[in-house]
């Protein structure tokens, strides 16, 4: 459907086209993805723009870094869809795409003529990715939902914080974007279904799904024995020691992970005496006496550097990282190796730096040198190219507010 280029530059999903109706942050994290594996995104969005749009930090020259940081590589099109006009606007558009995906609740997808399974039986070949709140069943459905949310309904709040405080927040939106992950994960599952049947299917994502499915180990433990997580600030209930610890100049996160790890520990920090107690030589005897652990390990690191403490724990083959500011983590050269910090022409000779692609395909361009667009930047070119409309016909949907 779209152009093609020298197969040595091509990107794997080159050839794909997606009408992304998704708002805020998980469904527009899942349209970035296919951007950067080089599917043809036209990013549709009502005449008022995607509310992340004025969400801060704001640059100084008007745009929203939330908007910004999952909208790369996309063409834009503001779109009406409350008017039947821009319903069979819409319609026109997806007779020549790939892959619609959305982010409306049950009830406003009906009024919106986007309903999946109507959709799907009018475009047979279509893949349909609707990412919901609460879920495509259940009595919640239709219910909204954010991030922070689903951090608590799933119960992952419960046991995040400090062993003697209230629950806290997670600093990232993590059930957004990994909602983003599994849509994306979806929605390339289901086009290569669709290389095999020839149909399209719909596909279904949801935050209740995500928080609840990365509860991993903690649901299972409770599931299997009745265990409940406990708050351990940046420890783990489960195991101990394996936490942040404060050195003379800094932070580090270390810990044993296993009794093999916590032996080569007690080397690294010079403590025979705590690799040779037999009651602290299990993760079980550990745990029975987490506190004075800690207590011992809080003193131990408090006595040198960060990296003193580094240089000796990587030696003796123990897990160990600084605690680092955004800063530090965009500025690492591990970071910028693996090309999780890029540049994007931003126009008028400015460069835009985004955050890279979570994975890497091959030896190609692993992201869209596209900037994130501006609220209706493609309408014309995507109407005439996609859609086959003329000029008058662009012009009258202009001057209704279809578009």
């Amino acid at each position: 459907m779209t152009s093609g280029v020298a197969k040595e530059n091509r990107r794997p999903l080159e050839g794909i086209r997606v009408l992304d109706v998704s708002r805020v942050l998980a469904g527009p994290f899942c349209g970035q993805m296919l951007a950067d594996m080089g599917a043809d995104v036209i990013k549709v969005e009502s005449p008022e723009g995607d509310e992340n749009r004025q969400w801060a930090p704001i640059t100084e020259d008007g745009e929203s870094c939330n908007f910004m940081s999952v909208n790369r590589g996309k063409r834009g099109i503001s779109l009406n869809l409350k008017a039947p006009e821009g319903q069979e606007v819409l319609y026109a558009l997806l007779e020549n795409t790939d892959v619609l995906l959305h982010s409306f609740l049950p009830s406003r997808a009906r009024m919106l003529g986007i309903e999946e399974v109507a959709l799907h039986q009018r475009f047979p070949n279509l893949v349909i990715c609707s990412v919901s709140a609460f879920g495509a069943r259940g009595d919640l459905a239709d219910r909204p939902g954010y991030d922070a949310l689903f951090q608590a309904f799933s119960g992952i709040m419960s046991f995040t914080g400090e062993r003697d405080g209230g629950p806290v927040r997670s600093g990232v939106s993590f059930v957004d974007m990994t909602t983003g992950i599994l849509a994306y994960s979806g929605v390339v599952t289901a086009l290569m279904g669709r290389a095999l049947t020839q149909r399209g299917t719909i596909v279904r994502a949801s935050l209740l799904e995500t928080a609840v499915s990365l509860l991993g180990y903690h649901g299972v433990g409770w599931l299997q024995t009745g265990a409940l997580p406990r708050r351990e600030g940046s420890g783990l209930w489960s195991l101990v020691p394996y936490q942040v610890f404060r050195c003379q100049d800094g932070e580090i996160l270390t810990g044993a992970l296993n009794d093999g790890t916590w032996r080569k520990l007690c080397r690294a920090v010079g403590r025979s005496d705590l690799e040779n107690s037999p009651e602290l030589a299990t993760n079980a005897g550990r745990l029975a006496q987490r506190d004075a652990v800690i207590a011992e390990f809080t003193q131990i690191f408090a006595t040198d550097t960060v990296a003193n403490w580094m240089r000796r724990l990587e030696a003796q083959g123990v897990p160990v990282a600084p605690l680092h500011t955004i800063a530090d983590a965009l500025t690492h050269p591990q970071s910028l190796a693996n090309e999780m910090v890029v540049e994007v022409d931003g126009g008028d000779g400015k460069t835009l730096k985004l955050l890279g692609t979570g994975f890497k395909v091959g030896d190609g361009p692993q992201h869209s040198p596209r900037r994130p667009p501006r609220l209706g930047e493609h309408a014309e070119e995507i109407l005439r190219e996609i859609a086959g409309f003329d000029t008058d016909r662009i012009e009258a949907l202009r001057s209704k507010g279809v578009i």
